[in-house]
């Protein structure tokens, strides 16, 4: 069983694609979710294994729009 995540736009750089303004994803081998917080008043994304922040604003600055369609698998109850 598959769930489908729909990315609009991407900034090829940071190789980030953005979902909506809430769900932004780091497009590597197995993609993963950008944990979403504020700082310091400001929209920030924390990479997973690194801690590393980028505000939104320095996202915004180069992004592209492209469809592009991620098949992350569902982890199912064992029971």
């Amino acid at each position: 069983m598959f769930e489908e995540i729909k990315i609009k736009y991407m900034h090829p750089g940071l190789n980030l694609g953005m979902q909506d303004i809430r769900n932004v994803w780091l497009l590597t081998n197995v993609p993963e979710k950008l944990s979403t917080s504020i700082h310091q008043g400001n929209l920030i994304f924390r990479f997973p294994l690194s801690g590393k922040r980028i505000s939104y604003k320095t996202l915004k600055k180069g992004l592209i729009r492209k469809q592009i369609v991620i098949r992350k698998t569902c982890q199912l109850l064992p029971f």
